[in-house]
């Protein structure tokens, strides 16, 4: 799913790979011609390194270790990649990177919870949110987005950061993840001042059914 957002052709970072299997994929898929798969940690590079080389890929994928995009220049890739972490993490690693903040740069995420935080950063921050998929995992559904940046302003709804480009998409999968994330908002209305935010995923969620 997180794979199939990268655009064909685009050389690829994957930051914070873990085992390094999606860039993998994508060599094997013939989606990108070269990837770079980074974590923060030796251990993790050391798990990426062994995948890589099984797959007979070490002329294609470069390992890296790096703090977020911190060892990362904008030539490096055409479309960077983070998948399997919070989205309140991702928000930050892009926050100290400003340099991603250009024409054309393309975003894949995978959150794996406060999708929200992440959709917030990105609107704010001149990227629009072109499509945002969804699949089922061993009974878990998981969704990804992908963002590009124009720099363009746009005046959003106010629960739009909550339901994101899911809202548009009428399947099963992404009305869990909708209900979820529902549920969610409703708990914190206890606590944070989110009401406008609320009634309008409430009056959007309502129009599904």
């Amino acid at each position: 799913m997180t794979a199939a957002l990268a655009p064909p052709g685009c050389a690829v970072a994957d930051i914070g790979t873990d085992h390094a299997r999606l860039p993998v994929h994508l060599l094997h898929e013939g989606r990108c011609p070269r990837a770079i798969a980074s974590d923060i940690a030796e251990g993790p590079l050391e798990s990426a390194r062994k995948t890589v080389e099984r797959a007979g890929l070490q002329d294609k994928i470069e390992l890296r270790l790096s703090n977020g995009f911190q060892e990362f220049a904008p030539e490096d890739a055409g479309c960077w990649i983070m998948a399997g972490m919070g989205g309140t993490l991702m928000a930050r690693l892009l926050e100290a990177a400003p340099w991603l903040q250009a024409p054309g740069t393309v975003l894949v995420a995978q959150p794996m919870r406060h999708a929200d935080d992440l959709r917030a950063w990105l609107i704010a921050h001149g990227f629009v949110i072109e499509i945002e998929a969804v699949c089922m995992d061993a009974g878990r559904p998981y969704h990804a987005l992908r963002a590009v940046h124009d720099g363009i302003d746009r005046q959003y709804l106010p629960g739009y950061a909550h339901y994101g480009e899911l809202i548009h998409n009428p399947g099963p999968i992404a009305r869990e993840l909708l209900a979820r994330e529902l549920r969610l908002l409703e708990a914190r209305q206890q606590n944070t001042p989110t009401k406008e935010a609320l009634d309008d995923f409430r009056a959007r969620y309502l129009q599904l059914h």
